[in-house]
């Protein structure tokens, strides 16, 4: 009888254990989806602490984010302080709602979303506003609503010829993309080297290739 006592009154420590070790398990699971990136949709508010440039900022946390799908002039380039300006109006001081697509962090460790406050798309207003381009990757759910919500005010930017759709740049007579690729490039653009002419996408204009919902290439700056 005191044996079968003794063994009765290990369950209640084996239960312990093993819910402790699912609990690890679980833990690990989700640092290990934190670690590559991949976090699924969800929606949090935080506010703005510190304008980084025309598709980056800061939230109380620390943390950055940029602006998913999109991409402003960097420093020195037209525009740049118009852009980053135009973000800090929007949103500095404030509390922003940001949402997901399957990619959550960037290889820099910056949090890639669309952003979101009270009722302004921010992405959308930014590009509505020929301040920016669209600015896609293969793994960034390109066929999301807010992908062609973003193309559409590109579009209508470049109908209007509005900031960065204003500014004259030299000519070529004709522009390649490679296949399945969502930038273009000049002819003479050395990340062209590895592709083949015959399968490559050629452009008769740079707004054409815009209006793809193609960017251009940021070597050779079409």
């Amino acid at each position: 009888m005191a044996k079968i006592e003794q063994k009765r009154s290990r369950w209640p420590l084996t239960i312990r254990l093993t819910a402790i070790i699912l609990f690890i398990a679980v833990l690990v699971a989700f640092r290990f989806v934190d670690d590559i990136g991949y976090e699924g949709q969800s929606d949090e508010r935080f506010v703005v602490v510190r304008v980084v440039d025309g598709d980056t900022f800061e939230m109380t946390g620390g943390d950055r984010v940029r602006l998913l799908s999109i991409d402003t002039p960097e420093k020195g380039e037209p525009y740049y302080e118009k852009a980053k300006q135009f973000l800090a109006d929007l949103v500095l001081g404030k509390a922003v709602r940001i949402e997901y697509a399957s990619r959550r962090r960037d290889k820099y460790g910056r949090l890639l979303a669309y952003v979101y406050i009270d009722s302004i798309f921010v992405n959308r207003a930014i590009l509505k506003n020929g301040l920016g381009n669209l600015y896609l990757f293969k793994d960034t759910d390109v066929d999301r609503d807010e992908t062609t919500i973003l193309l559409n005010a590109q579009r209508s930017a470049l109908k209007q010829r509005i900031a960065l759709w204003s500014v004259k740049r030299e000519k070529e007579d004709y522009y390649i993309a490679r296949p399945g690729s969502y930038r273009f490039h000049r002819p003479s653009c050395s990340n062209l080297k590895k592709s083949n002419a015959a399968d490559n996408v050629i452009f008769k204009n740079r707004e054409d290739a815009l209006w793809k919902g193609l960017s251009p290439c940021r070597r050779c700056k079409p």
